[in-house]
């Protein structure tokens, strides 16, 4: 399936919608009508039966086992197995001893697993084979799972196409003759046919239209994932990303050449200019979160996301004041009072509800912070973004757009615990079908994340390069730091 492009998307109150969920008369389907859920199970008979004999001899099987069912039960409409289930005593003997005939009961017989004696009586009678285990039948039924959970897969639109023409037989369902003549030759064309692109699609959305007519049988349903997924057990496997070993200490002492280049040309030229003092605090804050990223190896962790995220935030706010240095009067002080203030909102708060003693929130260091150059009650306290505008808004006005939104979205999923973080760093897959490919913590810390260094050295580089428009750094140490080229990463 081609997946739609962003601009693609309808952008509506601050939610950027899927061309699918623009169309009113689109909704996603509910958990007991989608294919996985719902609809898999009910026809899983159908997949075993499928998977045993392969596909030529399983669909005329099958053939052959619908038309008996049909006659049986000519008032039926459906070959989900809960509503066959529902057939009188009688009739369900008859059907399964013709399904004996057909084809052996071993193929069936993993179902009586869920579908015991006390639960399907006349099913497990039928179809038990004491010489399976229940290890062994679990083992089929997961395996037929794995093959037939995708509903776009091969299997999984043999077996739609199985219980779409069961409900032809029935007379529930009138076709066009074009569509028709596609069914027609579905089950005598192989896969790999190119006139089966064209045919697939046409089975998989016919089939769905069954469900305008079908009952759900949550009942059922509970009872299959309940017993399936308490018999077997996860099978768990992570993404685990090169461990970052790579040697750019070279490259770290360059840059801290640079940075003691610009503190001794502050200090001994421009002690009192608040705009060189904004722009290379925020800048060897930059260097200090880089330094602790690379020191402490946190590269493959999420706090290197949270690394990465402060470089590009703090290269696009560097080039925000300088843009608009201009016209935003006292720009560098109001920067900072911006931020003290946040602190003397954090400071007020502590004050009014206590503190623990071991917290890492320093009162009396926090307060002298905020009282350094101005005395607290002269300091207001802004909740808003600073100069009211949000950092993709500044992004966009300095020309970091793509800066901010290849990047910085993503890495401040991590920062805000949001789900798509919490899935991707800590939680593990597990490859079980029968546990609905569910996720476990990642207690022990399996995981290992994509490595941020190179990405980080991007926008260090960028940072140095502006440092440079500003204060000329020498050339010398300005090539030995962005001319450097970090290696490919080994195992």
């Amino acid at each position: 399936m081609q997946h739609s492009k962003l601009s693609e998307h309808t952008f509506k109150k601050g939610k950027f919608i899927t061309p699918f969920n623009s169309i009113s008369v689109m909704q996603a389907l509910s958990d007991e009508k989608s294919w996985t859920y719902g609809r898999m199970p009910e026809y899983l008979w159908i997949g075993l039966i499928l998977d045993h004999f392969g596909r030529d001899d399983g669909l005329r099987k099958l053939y052959s086992i619908i038309s008996e069912l049909h006659k049986l039960a000519p008032e039926l409409y459906t070959v989900r197995i809960s509503q066959i289930l529902k057939l009188e005593h009688s009739v369900q003997r008859k059907l399964y001893n013709y399904i004996n005939k057909v084809i052996s009961k071993e193929t069936l017989s993993p179902l009586t697993v869920i579908l015991t004696s006390s639960k399907a009586p006349i099913f497990a009678e039928c179809f038990y084979c004491p010489e399976l285990s229940v290890e062994d039948r679990c083992s089929v039924l997961t395996e037929t799972m794995c093959k037939i959970m995708d509903h776009q897969s091969n299997e999984a639109t043999d077996i739609r196409f199985v219980a779409l023409y069961f409900n032809l037989l029935s007379g529930k369902l009138h076709l066009l003759k074009d569509q028709i003549d596609l069914l027609a030759i579905y089950s005598t064309t192989e896969h790999t046919e190119e006139i089966m692109r064209t045919v697939r699609p046409t089975v998989r959305s016919l089939e769905m239209m069954i469900l305008q007519f079908e009952d759900t049988n949550s009942i059922y349903l509970e009872l299959f994932w309940r017993c399936i997924s308490e018999m077997t057990e996860c099978s768990i496997y992570s993404m685990v990303f090169p461990e970052e070993t790579r040697d750019i200490d070279i490259y770290m002492e360059n840059l801290h050449e640079i940075f003691a280049f610009l503190a001794e040309l502050f200090t001994s030229s421009s002690p009192l200019d608040e705009k060189m003092n904004v722009i290379l605090g925020i800048a060897t804050y930059s260097y200090k979160r880089l330094k602790e990223c690379y020191e402490h190896n946190l590269s493959n962790s999420i706090s290197g996301r949270s690394c990465i995220r402060v470089l590009i935030e703090d290269y696009i706010m560097m080039k925000y004041l300088i843009k608009n240095e201009a016209l935003h009067e006292n720009i560098w002080r109001d920067y900072q009072l911006y931020g003290i203030g946040q602190y003397k909102l954090v400071l007020a708060r502590h004050r009014e509800n206590g503190v623990l003693a071991q917290s890492h929130f320093d009162t009396r260091y926090i307060e002298a912070l905020v009282n350094e150059f101005k005395e607290e009650e002269f300091i207001d306290m802004d909740t808003k973004y600073f100069d009211k505008s949000n950092i993709r808004l500044k992004a966009e006005s300095v020309d970091e757009k793509e800066l901010f939104g290849l990047y910085y979205d993503y890495d401040s999923a991590f920062e805000h615990g949001l789900w798509g973080a919490i899935r991707e760093s800590s939680l593990l897959k597990c490859n079980n079908p029968a546990h609905k490919y569910h996720c476990i913590p990642d207690v022990e810390d399996v995981n290992r994340l994509k490595s941020v260094l190179p990405d980080c050295i991007m926008v260090m580089n960028k940072t140095i390069v502006f440092l440079n428009e500003l204060y000329g750094i020498p050339e010398q140490l300005l090539n030995e730091v962005t001319n450097f080229e970090i290696k490919s990463i080994t195992e």
